[in-house]
């Protein structure tokens, strides 16, 4: 049974996330990628696939297992679920849930919930709050009367503008003098990419004219040579591809790499893949398990997504997007007046 928020409903929930306690702070970008497993600015389809740490949907769900390892959520005013539309079919292993619009046969098995709209044939076993019609609940951990702090949370942090505005950015570095080796290996189809990492610590690849090239070959192989931070600036607006990263690497760059797929609207994953995914403007379909988290526009999940713990630094050199405005502003009041010390 697919529910509806009714005006009334929807006038109910606003009241019950004002009802709660303080606001939480807004995340900045580098908090994002501390805290998070999985944000989507859409909606996200999985078939029972996992999750293991905390995750924002920024539309509707449809199934999945969230929050499946309690060791990977971490310190956060966010439950381990959060869906800004309505979810159907879903199971939140740790931390609860928070569900703006309408939840339907979905299992809460550990923490508080919120449920902003109308919610039916569901398992809480946290306490849990409900704002709209309710049918056919079992409510194991009892009824709560207001809605979770979570709950207010869940609207403090503009997700996209947070994502958008680090990809933009990161997508304006230059490269560090890290290098990619193409057609090595066995039978011309491994990449090597060997990293040069500044002062910092920070080493950046710049893939703009090689993106084709290496995302069809079959092998990857990295030698990040001690980087904290590794940036792949990556051109192409749709890539299918099945590359294995040898040596166990996908399981060590999770907390290290982004991949920023800035220009992406498609992306499909056929291969086990390890890096944090940044493509806010892509649709991502995953056929095997991504180690790191991902951050997209839309997922269609067919492989678990692993939780890694993102250690690396955003550059001190990116603005954080609170502070784009001023920035801004100052380079146009700049702009400004040379124009006006030039001579008539």
């Amino acid at each position: 049974m697919k529910a509806s928020i009714r005006p009334f409903t929807t006038f109910l929930s606003l009241t019950a996330v004002a009802a709660t306690a303080s606001a939480a702070a807004p995340l900045s970008a580098q908090q994002i990628l501390s805290q998070f497993n999985l944000v989507t600015l859409g909606n996200a389809v999985s078939s029972q696939q996992q999750v293991d740490g905390r995750s924002f949907i920024g539309g509707s769900l449809g199934g999945g297992k969230f929050g499946m390892w309690p060791g990977a959520l971490g310190s956060s005013d966010y439950a381990g679920l959060t869906v800004m539309g309505s979810a159907n079919g879903v199971q939140v292993h740790h931390q609860g849930a928070v569900v703006m619009g309408s939840m339907s046969d979905s299992r809460v098995i550990q923490g508080s919930s919120s449920v902003l709209g109308a919610a039916a044939n569901n398992h809480f076993n946290g306490p849990s709050y409900v704002a709209g019609p309710s049918a056919n609940n079992q409510f194991n951990g009892g009824k709560l009367s207001q809605a979770t702090a979570a709950a207010q949370a869940a609207t403090s942090t503009n997700f996209a503008t947070e994502i958008k505005n680090l990809s933009s950015a990161l997508s304006q570095l230059g490269s560090t003098g890290s290098t990619v080796n193409i057609n090595e290996g066995g039978q011309g189809q491994r990449v090597t990419f060997s990293a040069v990492a500044n002062s910092q610590g920070l080493a950046v690849f710049d893939l703009s004219s090689l993106d084709k090239q290496v995302f069809s070959k079959g092998e990857f192989a990295f030698d990040l040579k001690g980087a904290n931070t590794v940036i792949f600036n990556v051109d192409e607006t749709s890539l299918d591809f099945a590359s294995k990263f040898l040596n166990g690497s996908a399981s060590e760059l999770g907390s290290k790499v982004i991949w920023n797929f800035h220009q992406a609207t498609d992306l499909t994953l056929r291969d086990s893949f390890g890096g944090v995914i940044l493509a806010p403007y892509a649709t991502l379909n995953n056929f095997d398990t991504i180690q790191g988290s991902v951050l997209v526009n839309q997922l269609n999940q067919g492989g678990k997504i692993t939780w890694n713990g993102f250690t690396g630094n955003i550059p001190s050199a990116i603005p954080e997007p609170a502070t784009y405005a001023l920035w801004l502003s100052g380079l146009a009041l700049l702009a400004w007046v040379a124009r006006r010390r030039q001579p008539a």
